[in-house]
């Protein structure tokens, strides 16, 4: 049986050398930035991925203007990492660049994004 609650399907990391979820990087992230990889994780998996890709700009979108209003601390977020570099596949976090600063890669995230919302309305008139 399927533990939607503690263990959720669409949450699972396709990486099988090691067991790393999802949660364990949202986690390290403030409140904006942690929701919106929450969607970016799962837009593929909940059948709903134009809706998820949606609120995963929002929460980009609000990071970037609120980025001087709090402090941000990402732990983690670096190439030796193990829970990072499990995620390292994702294609959003493709082009995630951990010497760039990190509103360069907020706004490489939000591209991507966004290209992917384009897609996807595309995909939708035809």
């Amino acid at each position: 049986m399927t533990d939607m609650i503690t263990n959720p399907p669409h949450y699972q990391c396709e990486n099988v050398t090691i067991t790393v979820e999802p949660i364990q990087l949202c986690e390290q992230c403030g409140f904006l930035l942690g929701n919106a990889l929450k969607y970016l994780f799962r837009y593929p998996h909940k059948g709903k991925p134009l809706e998820d890709l949606k609120k995963a700009e929002f929460y980009l979108k609000r990071w970037l203007d609120n980025q001087n209003n709090f402090d941000v601390e990402l732990r983690g977020f670096n190439d030796e990492h193990l829970v990072f570099k499990a995620f390292k596949h994702k294609e959003f976090f493709a082009q995630w660049d951990t010497a760039a600063n990190l509103v360069d890669n907020i706004e490489v995230l939000l591209a991507w994004t966004q290209n992917k919302i384009e897609e996807l309305e595309e995909e939708t008139k035809k």
